[in-house]
């Protein structure tokens, strides 16, 4: 089929954005200071479907993530033993880690989140802040700020109204005595070496040392406003978005914007705000151990249906999102509608949908086939004696392909998983010993009875047949279901009908319906 890519917003981002050396570079970056939560994933699964629009469109781009490992620990992430303590101000890249095999703390926590975003099929050139500095390749960069510092000084306080005194420089110094680099007060640069005093901070004490050093090669950092400006332009950064706290008045996107325009001479990217991923209303926070890790929610959903809850949503608009209850269900559902309008099965006033169903995929092009529901896979599983994919098959009214075979195999793990942490009492369920008929009418009664001669027909023509005898006993359609899961489940909802007693052993429900058992 051809998609629509006019309406899309990634595709208008990718047409409106100008390439640099004819080639675009989309950014974003994460600071990996504690156990990296879910919400994060909505900033970079945005520049992915971005990078994606643009090579669709025929552009060269390359999608970069950066870790900013060189950054101090400034919140103590609740996960990690009181004896981590110590380091706070540290450069996380230089924090130990708390388990073997990472290289330090920063890794630790940065592995584990690319690792899930990775099964998102969202595979960006990963770049370490650290390296870039300690490597000597930042140290132009850190010279540009450093000799126009009272510009960059000026820039933060007209734009953002920040209280930066005459003598200011825009670094931080790895301290030489304890370690430190988010305790040090920078300032005389003499062209070769900084003054700098370890006074402390907020979250950290500093021990007072004081000295002269080089603050090139990785003994100092860029304050981030600028060193976000420099990043743009050390990585020809043509397209990066962030979240709407830097977009405010004044805020750190406008200050960033103005240093690389003004210091560092290079167009600044490309750029929007997008609405926070929120948990419960509340925004999370990976040093403070607010919200999901993304690897807890990865775990329990699948990869393709995790990137589906980012794309559907317009950048602007916030996520809300709890999985508890029906959230997984309804994600399940809406994934299988797209797919239906994605391949002419259903009709949709959205245009968006195709291209949102395309860009969810992993990888490739979407390929059709029959998608089991899953909340009636999630009620078929808590019934012992049902043959589940016997039961879709005959849902389906065809025998399932190997393709099918195996996301109803998915779909069966997620549902088990979405039972035991997630879903409510109600989603739960198993068949009652004894029908309970108290409350039930004499015609509903007479109907389930008739109804029980129909079994062997196809499920259209059940329901033509539930319709006519419902007719006939003069009760509604409602009233003879409410009657079937009463009997059936001791409820007065549970899974579609049909398909559902379809499953059941059919001589069970033939006594159960006369009554008989």
């Amino acid at each position: 089929m051809t998609e629509k890519h006019d309406m899309f917003w990634a595709d208008q981002i990718a047409r409106e954005a100008k390439p640099f050396k004819g080639k675009h570079v989309v950014g974003d970056a994460k600071t990996p200071s504690g156990r990296i939560h879910v919400g994060s994933l909505r900033g970079l699964v945005i520049h992915d479907l971005i990078h994606k629009a643009v090579l669709d469109s025929g552009q060269k781009s390359e999608y970069i993530y950066r870790f900013d490992d060189f950054d101090p620990m400034d919140g103590f992430p609740p996960d990690l033993p009181e004896s981590f303590k110590k380091h706070m101000g540290e450069p996380l890249c230089n924090i130990p880690s708390p388990e073997k095999g990472f290289d330090s703390l920063a890794q630790y926590y940065a592995l584990e989140f690319k690792e899930v975003f990775e099964k998102l099929g969202c595979k960006p050139k990963i770049v370490w802040a650290s390296q870039a500095y300690r490597s000597g390749k930042m140290n132009e960069l850190v010279r540009t700020a450093l000799d126009n510092a009272e510009k960059i000084r000026e820039i933060n306080v007209r734009i953002s109204g920040a209280k930066k005194q005459e003598g200011w420089l825009p670094i931080s110094v790895v301290c030489e005595k304890c370690g430190k680099i988010g305790t040090t007060h920078v300032t005389d640069f003499d062209g070769k070496t900084v003054k700098y005093a370890c006074a402390g901070a907020k979250y950290a004490e500093g021990c007072e040392h004081e000295s002269r050093i080089t603050p090139f090669d990785g003994n100092a950092k860029l304050t981030w406003k600028a060193e976000w400006a420099a990043q743009f332009k050390f990585y020809e950064v043509t397209i990066e978005g962030a979240g709407k706290d830097h977009y405010a008045a004044g805020g750190a996107r406008d200050v960033s914007n103005e240093i690389s325009d003004k210091v560092f001479g290079y167009p600044h990217p490309y750029n929007f705000p997008y609405e926070f991923f929120l948990l419960g209303g509340r925004k999370m926070s990976s040093s403070k151990g607010i919200g999901l890790s993304a690897k807890g929610v990865s775990d329990s959903l699948p990869s393709n249906i995790l990137r589906f809850v980012f794309a559907k949503y317009k950048p602007r608009t916030a996520i809300e999102f709890n999985p508890d209850g029906e959230t997984v269900p309804r994600l399940y559902d809406d994934w299988d509608k797209f797919s239906r309008v994605y391949f002419g099965k259903e009709e949709n006033r959205d245009p968006d949908v195709p291209r949102i169903f395309a860009l969810s995929q992993l990888s490739g092009k979407p390929k059709e086939h029959f998608h089991p529901q899953f909340s009636f896979v999630a009620f078929l599983i808590q019934v012992p004696s049902v043959n589940v994919e016997k039961a879709i098959e005959k849902y389906k009214g065809s025998a399932l392909t190997q393709e099918e075979k195996q996301e109803l195999k998915e779909r069966t793990e997620y549902a088990r998983l979405w039972l035991e942490k997630f879903a409510d009492e109600n989603s739960k369920i198993s068949i009652a010993k004894h029908a309970d008929w108290n409350g039930v009418s004499e015609s509903a009664k007479k109907a389930l009875d008739e109804f029980a001669e129909c079994l062997g027909l196809s499920e259209s023509e059940q329901a033509e047949k539930i319709k006519a005898i419902c007719l006939a006993q003069g009760i509604s359609v409602q009233e003879f279901y409410k009657s079937a899961y009463k009997i059936f489940i001791n409820r007065e909802k549970g899974p579609k009908l049909i398909p559902f007693l379809n499953a059941l052993d059919k001589g069970f429900v033939e006594k159960r319906l006369k009554g008989e058992a």
